[in-house]
């Protein structure tokens, strides 16, 4: 079992081998989707997570990927210290392996800014896995992880304007949403959401019970800049 701790440890400080990517825009911006996978009778892993090379700031680059690197790695042990717990129990360990998914999708990618989404499922028993997503916005040209807020002018009420439109669309699909929704979302800080751009307009993504049924999954809505070109810095 050393051994093979060992093992997936020094795998995951190099993070595997490059399957493929998923655009190469300019001769000194790359981005690429690091695949890693592994499974034993313990835990089983695949993960595709963003990897990004700027040639003209290897800092950054390191940093970015470090980040995200270390983020992982913290998940993947995790998940293999619950499936350790769990191993001698006949019960329990009827579970096993406990799993580690996970998958990149980028939404907008140029030479200014970089937007993209992970999705992470893992499962340690129970009745259904579990769900989460987290989300890189990156200003390529500041070399800047942005903030929601970034995106807007100071004085610009983007919140009050997001929560607008998204109780809109909770009372035009009630049955897609928690009863409580509406006053969750009221309640609710939307810094703290994951968010990507595109050119149809601005993501929130909703994890499972924050104001609809794990059925649906991880819940995205878009925003359209039509309802918030007035505050915007950014055009698209």
């Amino acid at each position: 079992m050393r051994k093979f701790v060992l093992i997936l440890l020094s795998l995951l400080a190099c993070f595997g081998i490059l399957f493929g990517f998923q655009g190469e825009f300019t001769d000194l911006i790359e981005l690429k989707i690091l695949e890693k996978r592994f499974e034993n009778e313990l835990i089983k892993v695949d993960l595709r997570i963003p990897w990004l090379k700027i040639a003209k700031d290897v800092e950054f680059s390191k940093s970015f990927n470090g980040e995200i690197e270390e983020r992982f790695t913290l998940l993947v042990n995790r998940v293999l210290e619950d499936a350790k717990w769990v191993q001698n129990d006949p019960i329990l360990s009827s579970s096993l392996p406990y799993s580690l998914w996970s998958r990149t999708i980028v939404t907008h990618l140029s030479g200014e800014l970089l937007s993209c989404v992970i999705y992470v499922s893992h499962y340690t028993g129970g009745a259904h896995e579990h769900l989460n997503v987290f989300s890189y916005t990156v200003d390529l040209v500041e070399r800047k992880i942005l903030k929601l807020k970034d995106l807007f002018n100071d004085s610009f009420d983007y919140e009050g304007l997001m929560k607008q439109y998204l109780i809109e669309q909770f009372k035009s699909q009630p049955e897609a949403f928690l009863p409580n929704a509406v006053d969750e979302l009221r309640r609710l800080n939307v810094e703290q959401l994951a968010f990507t751009v595109s050119k149809a307009g601005l993501t929130l993504y909703f994890p499972p019970y924050v104001v609809s049924p794990f059925a649906l999954g991880i819940l995205d809505i878009t925003i359209p800049w039509s309802k918030l070109q007035d505050g915007l810095k950014l055009s698209f």
